[in-house]
């Protein structure tokens, strides 16, 4: 009888009965216990001790303290700014697929206000970007050729032609006039016609001067030395 008058008070007193071998006489009263302490109002009702809990667990796994939501924006913030650098080079190797970023790395002036040397490659072709007789004196013109961008000016009668790709991030430059200078969309960077920086808003950057193209007049044409394309790939058939 002690047993089943132990199960009895902790049903009464709302606790976990502890388990105990029953008789049958047991399972009688055992079984009007139930009943009596399903009958109670509120009896269908969580225990305020169970809902305490679950309330802190919920809140933990939601809400979390306010460091470890402070160490997970910081880790975000760290993240999505290395994927915008990672997109930032991605961005200057397809825009600047021009010979100077094709076939060069980043050239870097001496001097930021001269232009930089004439790029030669060691294997390439002429490429027809203009006619003569589009280019007076004064005159400026830009051009694309394969993967050349650039612009070509005629100055006291001598050709003289320039990337049109920024050398900071690879963007292409628009020809702005009074005064004729060249400028980059992107961070608003400016170099002359013949390649030299003139200005730019870039902190901690030395800006490089754009890398100047092998020109040449030759039958009334303009022509510029740009790298041969690479042949195709023909795949092996058995």
């Amino acid at each position: 009888m002690r047993c089943i008058t132990r199960y009895i008070e902790d049903l009464v007193r709302s606790r976990r009965p502890l388990r105990f071998r029953v008789s049958e006489e047991d399972t009688g009263l055992a079984r009007v216990a139930i009943t009596l302490r399903a009958a109670r109002p509120g009896s269908g009702a969580p225990a305020e001790d169970f809902v305490t809990a679950l309330h802190k667990k919920l809140a933990a796994e939601f809400d979390p303290p306010a460091p470890r939501r402070a160490l997970r924006a910081r880790r975000a913030l760290r993240t999505r700014r290395a994927l915008l650098r990672a997109a930032a080079v991605v961005g200057a190797t397809a825009a600047g697929a021009g010979i100077d970023h094709g076939l060069t790395s980043r050239i870097r002036a001496r001097d930021s206000s001269a232009a930089a040397n004439t790029l030669a490659p060691s294997h390439g072709t002429w490429l027809t970007v203009a006619v003569s007789s589009d280019l007076p004196e004064g005159a400026v013109r830009g051009f694309t050729a394969d993967a050349v961008t650039g612009f070509i000016q005629r100055a006291d009668g001598r050709l003289r032609a320039v990337s049109g790709i920024c050398t900071h991030q690879g963007c292409r430059l628009n020809l702005a006039a009074d005064p004729a200078r060249l400028v980059c969309p992107c961070h608003r960077a400016t170099f002359g016609l013949n390649g030299a920086v003139l200005s730019h808003k870039l902190p901690l950057i030395t800006l490089t001067a754009l890398p100047r193209l092998a020109v040449r007049e030759t039958g009334g044409a303009v022509q510029i030395y740009a790298p041969a394309r690479p042949a195709p790939h023909r795949s092996q058939t058995s």
